[in-house]
């Protein structure tokens, strides 16, 4: 009899110095699991380039869809010389899904997977409308 007083004593000690202290640890995911908005990012880079070379060939106001803060830099408004708006324009066509899969994976760290893909798409949103705003003419 004592022995099974003994054992669930010992059971009573485990679980209450288990929940005394009152924190989970969180699992550990892995880079990848934790990076992989990036990863796509940059993996759709090439076959965006090879879809806005195809979409210039409507004009402008197709590429406007996939890339318009390209458009925008290239905006007088803005007031960005020759050079340097071709200069940053190319250097985003390029950074451009990689800086969304970055927001994602930021984003993805303390909110949910709709709420990431919301914000990408209304920063998406919000530059179109931006080129739509300052180019005075329906795209």
């Amino acid at each position: 009899m004592a022995a099974t007083a003994s054992t669930t004593r010992e059971k009573r000690r485990s679980t209450a110095s288990r929940g005394s202290s009152g924190k989970r640890k969180k699992k550990n995911t892995g880079w990848l699991a934790a990076w992989w908005p990036l990863l796509l990012g940059i993996a759709a880079t090439p076959f965006a380039i090879h879809a806005a070379s195809i979409m210039a060939l409507a004009g402008p106001s197709a590429l406007l869809t996939l890339y318009p803060s390209v458009l925008l830099l290239k905006m007088p408004v803005l007031g960005l010389g020759n050079g340097l708006g071709e200069i940053l324009s190319q250097l985003l066509m390029y950074i451009q899904f990689p800086l969304y899969g970055l927001l994602m994976a930021l984003l993805l760290r303390s909110k949910p997977l709709w709420i990431a893909l919301g914000a990408v798409l209304v920063t998406h949103v919000a530059a179109m409308l931006a080129v739509f705003l300052t180019s005075g003419h329906t795209p």
